[in-house]
């Protein structure tokens, strides 16, 4: 009887390579949501402040229209600063008024068209935040 000898080819390092690739493919993926979650985060921060904005653009805009429907003439060009307000705290807001007098079956109707405009930060950087509200009121006619 003859024996046959068969020689094993023993492959080593096949599985090394397979744990690196899976290494590698789980850090990339990690990476990946890592970055899906710090833009969610800032999507998040800049949808809050665009909201503390407009708030603060229609606090400006109901102080307007508190001052000119008051005195029956427009308020002086105004600006505020924030500065301690809360969550309002470093928005710039601003405030203008232009009003016109019109005749409406022989009476006098005074309209005012109110801006007021909310700001935070400078424009140009990552955190800037612009909003502006506008409203045209006028005063009942005796």
């Amino acid at each position: 009887m003859i024996k046959r000898r068969y020689n094993r080819f023993v492959e080593k390092g096949f599985t090394l390579i397979t744990a690196l690739f899976l290494l590698v493919v789980v850090a990339l993926l990690s990476v990946y949501m890592i970055n899906i979650s710090s833009v969610q985060h800032t999507t998040l921060v800049y949808g809050v402040q665009g909201a503390r904005a407009m708030q603060g653009a229609r606090t400006g805009l109901e102080w307007g229209i508190h001052q000119a429907m008051d005195a029956n003439s427009c308020p002086a060009a105004s600006s505020f600063n924030t500065s301690g307000a809360g969550r309002l705290d470093s928005f710039s807001i601003s405030v203008n008024c232009a009003s016109s007098d019109h005749t409406e079956s022989g009476v006098l109707v005074r309209t005012f068209r109110i801006t007021a405009e909310a700001e935070f930060s400078a424009f140009g950087s990552l955190d800037y935040v612009f909003r502006s509200l506008q409203a045209t009121v006028s005063v009942q006619p005796p």
